[in-house]
């Protein structure tokens, strides 16, 4: 059997080779066709001799707003949509060139860009043990051409809310709270890939505003690759989905895309890698948004804004705020590894939902949530000492921060034997965990409201509120 310094250089050996058969990964294309059911991107990567086209479908839209896509506006955000989609490509031979097809950005642009992947990338780089902070280890830059004009027609900005919804717990909350500010004004939904159970969801709450989707699939070009070794891993997907709101809330005229990205986002997974964090949700970061932010106001005038009304709010509160529609929240699913709407039971994710719910509502209903109790299956200590930072390294899952897991697995096991629940058992006895913060303290917590959008401010109030008030179980 092969030790870890023998697969590491290897690893090292291959991607110093892909990088010298593959020095340019460019962007040849990134187009937009409307049609009279949506818009058709169409992107082209190329590498040597290799090419990948992959498209998406954006539905939902009339004629008229699908027209828009040929706004320079629109264009921009095509390419910064082609940009993020490339690095599902480019992971696999790691190029240290990225070129940017025209529209040419500018100098400034550029440089945002540059600032993004080591944040945007940083679990994959982690991960496959890359040093990327080498001279020259991605250089991105644009052709030599005249950028294109801002200048040009916006779309209307006083629309409906778009809101991302992925049919979990969190985009329910948010549509909630969306649906309240607006009171009786119609709210939008951004689905990805929806199957039937999120149509149905997303229909049900959108109270007379519309359903707008994109559809997405990885080519199998790539997972050929992948098939075959090349390097492979997470890649900046809550930034495609930012991008691909704003473009879809542009051409519709909505005033805002809202995500339902917390404060328990901020937290990374590995404190440092070559003088960096790791974080696996640094798309939905405070960091990120702060930066989408600044993107969307110097290059992409008339675009809605991007932001995340729940960021004050860890998940724990927000799963609390939901304790007046139970119902709605016990059919809430986010497991990403089970079929949709199911739980697998084994990942970090389901352990989470199982130990939040169970904390916040008692253990018969995380039972009833989940299907199953998992804190009585001992093969899951582990993953319950590594999210609450005792052990290892916190799961690259989206999960709450360790802190927020240490309070609910205080609150869930206070009174009870620590052998009552074999998968916590470790966790119960550990002093730090003892020494956590009650979690009525943290439920009352609030973080960053810089970018809480004024009209949602009350309503995210009102949910900490409800939050703070939730009587335990």
């Amino acid at each position: 059997m092969r030790d870890a310094t023998t697969v590491q250089a290897e690893r090292d050996a291959q991607v110093r080779r892909l990088r010298e058969e593959y020095p340019v990964f460019r962007i040849e294309e990134a187009a937009a066709d409307p049609g009279p059911g949506g818009v058709t991107l169409r992107f082209c990567f190329a590498a040597g001799p290799l090419r990948f086209r992959p498209s998406v479908q954006l539905t939902g839209l009339n004629p008229e707003e699908a027209a828009r896509v040929t706004a320079p506006t629109a264009r921009r955000i095509v390419r910064a949509l082609a940009i993020v989609e490339a690095f599902s490509y480019w992971k696999a031979l790691c190029s240290p060139v990225i070129e940017v097809a025209p529209p040419a950005p500018d100098a400034g642009e550029l440089d945002w860009w540059r600032a993004f992947w080591p944040g945007a990338m940083g679990e994959f780089l982690y991960r496959n043990q890359i040093d990327y902070t080498t001279a020259g280890f991605l250089v991105i830059r644009g052709p030599v051409a005249a950028p294109e004009p801002l200048a040009g027609a916006a779309a209307g900005a006083d629309g409906a809310p778009l809101v991302l919804f992925s049919g979990g717990k969190d985009s329910l909350a948010l549509a909630r709270i969306a649906a309240a500010a607006r009171g009786a004004g119609p709210v939008d939904f951004f689905l990805y890939n929806p199957g039937a159970r999120l149509r149905d969801m997303a229909g049900s709450l959108a109270a007379g505003g519309r359903v707008l989707e994109a559809q997405r699939v990885i080519l199998p070009e790539l997972l050929r690759l992948n098939a075959a070794g090349h390097p492979n891993g997470h890649t900046p997907f809550s930034a495609y989905l930012a991008f691909a709101a704003m473009l879809t809330g542009y051409l519709r005229g909505s005033g805002l895309t809202v995500a339902g990205n917390s404060r328990s986002d901020d937290e990374p997974n590995v404190p440092s890698y070559l003088g960096r964090p790791v974080n696996h949700q640094w798309t939905k970061s405070y960091e990120f948004e702060t930066a989408i932010g600044g993107y969307r106001d110097r290059w992409l005038p008339g675009a809605p804004g991007y932001s995340s009304p729940l960021r004050p709010l860890y998940e724990l509160q927000i799963i609390a705020s939901l304790s007046g529609d139970v119902d709605a929240y016990l059919r809430t699913a986010s497991c990403n590894r089970a079929p949709a709407g199911a739980w697998c039971r084994s990942c970090a994710k389901c352990a989470w939902v199982f130990l939040a719910t169970a904390a916040l509502f008692g253990h018969a209903l995380a039972i009833r949530k989940i299907g199953a109790d998992m804190f009585a299956d001992p093969a899951l200590a582990g993953v319950y000492q590594e999210m609450a930072g005792l052990t290892g390294t916190k799961p690259f899952e989206c999960t709450g921060t360790e802190g927020e897991v240490r309070a609910a697995i205080r609150a869930a096991g206070r009174g009870r034997d620590p052998g009552a629940y074999p998968a916590l058992a470790a966790c119960l006895r550990d002093p730090a965990v003892a020494g956590a913060r009650p979690l009525a303290a943290l439920l009352a917590e609030w973080g960053h409201d810089k970018h809480v959008p004024a009209a949602f401010l009350g309503q995210v109030r009102k949910a900490r509120a409800e939050a703070a008030a939730r009587p335990a179980p």
